[in-house]
């Protein structure tokens, strides 16, 4: 037998903040990499997960994009 379960998750004040600065960086790379595909294809080339990796790793070592440093690498590729 399957049993479902619900949890309300409550954040304080901070934690709060730090879910919506996340979300709002995952946004951030998630609207940029989808961008940066239907450039690729619009010229009739690919760019795969591993260049888009590398990609973001140069990225959050630039001082334009330190926003990016706030989030865990784990949470940005895997977005």
């Amino acid at each position: 037998m399957l049993a479902g379960r619900k949890y309300r998750l409550e954040f304080d004040s901070g934690q709060q903040a730090f879910a919506e600065r996340l979300g709002g960086i995952c946004r951030a790379v998630w609207n940029t990499g989808l961008e940066q595909r239907r450039q690729y294809r619009r010229r009739g080339q690919w760019i795969t997960y591993a260049e888009q990796c590398g990609q973001l790793a140069e990225a959050k070592k630039d001082p334009y994009c330190e926003w990016l440093a706030d989030a865990p690498a784990q949470v940005i590729q895997q977005t």
